[in-house]
């Protein structure tokens, strides 16, 4: 015997199908567009750094201790000292390290080589997202990601290329910047796999101490603390006030939505376009291999937000 309640009708299994479908399509499209923002906001911070002509360990202190102190404005606003309780789990650590480790790995790799060989260890960090969605959250390993991943490197090494690449050869410390750039890449994959792992952890908070302890690094390490003209200082404290907390932050939540994989894939569109706000500000334009490089790599991410939309729509019906 049927009880009340108990037999959902064909129109009505039909509608909670279409509210289903219309939410998943819904939080996708929050998280590309945040994604895509992020990407976007972050686009003018290698020209902005250049701009400040500080060294790598002041480079760390200043946008160590000015993100820092964006990213505690951008958490009390958002989560506040509700959020608190959570500070003690081991993904509130682990994301605290995740943003110690990226700032720091990413001063120490430019300071040691050049930022070529820096770059293509960072533009892995798609594969590290897929590798750990697998192993942590048992999502499974798109042939789609894997293929943009491998069209996008491809499109980064051609665009590399067009860089002056003459001390790019074969040394110890090259293949020490190599390999921190490789843990940059990991580093930002972990921090938004883990993310989307544990949505009501404070990582915003995660981010503020980060990278003031990141700044605390560089502090130690500094010969001594520059303090460059005013328009030199001023571009830093854009980027670390306004650039990279809104940027980071955009990216974050979008992790929350979509897989950390179409994150890191979207964000590597930043390596393309921040050379033409380089070639807009200081004038080093670029070359034909470069922009032929980043088309590759930008009609690539295209392509893959699309299809990954279409896919999405499809697994939901």
């Amino acid at each position: 015997m049927t009880t009340r309640g108990s037999y959902a009708s064909p129109i009505t299994r039909t509608n909670r199908k279409i509210k289903q479908i219309t939410d998943q399509t819904r939080k996708t499209t929050l998280g590309v567009t945040l994604a895509i923002v992020g990407a976007l906001l972050l686009t003018p911070d290698t020209l902005l750094m250049r701009l400040s002509q500080l060294d790598g360990w002041n480079m760390l202190i200043w946008r160590g201790s000015l993100s820092g102190a964006a990213y505690l404005i951008i958490w009390g606003m958002l989560d506040g000292w509700k959020s608190l309780s959570k500070i003690t789990s081991l993904n509130f650590s682990i994301l605290l390290c995740c943003q110690l480790l990226n700032a720091v790995f990413f001063s120490l790799a430019i300071a040691l080589a050049p930022v070529v060989i820096v770059l293509i260890g960072v533009a892995t960090v798609p594969v590290f997202a897929a590798l750990l969605s697998r192993l942590i959250l048992n999502e499974p390993l798109s042939k789609l990601t894997l293929m943009t991943a491998f069209v996008v490197l491809s499109g980064l090494s051609i665009s590399l290329l067009g860089h002056d690449i003459d001390r790019a050869t074969i040394s110890e410390k090259n293949v020490i910047g190599l390999l921190l750039g490789l843990g940059v890449a990991f580093a930002l994959a972990m921090n938004f796999t883990m993310i989307r792992k544990d949505q009501d952890a404070p990582f915003v908070l995660a981010m503020a101490l980060g990278a003031m302890c990141a700044a605390g690094v560089g502090y130690l390490c500094a010969e001594k603390i520059q303090w460059l003209p005013v328009m030199n200082m001023l571009s830093i404290g854009l980027t670390g006030i306004c650039i990279l907390p809104l940027s980071f932050v955009a990216l974050s939540y979008a992790a929350r939505n979509v897989k950390s994989s179409t994150v890191s894939l979207i964000m590597l569109s930043e390596t393309v376009l921040g050379p033409l706000w380089v070639w807009w500000g200081v004038g080093e334009s670029p070359n034909r291999m470069m922009l032929i490089g980043g088309t590759v790599v930008l009609a690539a991410i295209a392509a893959f937000i699309v299809l990954e939309r279409r896919n999405d729509a499809l697994e939901s019906a």
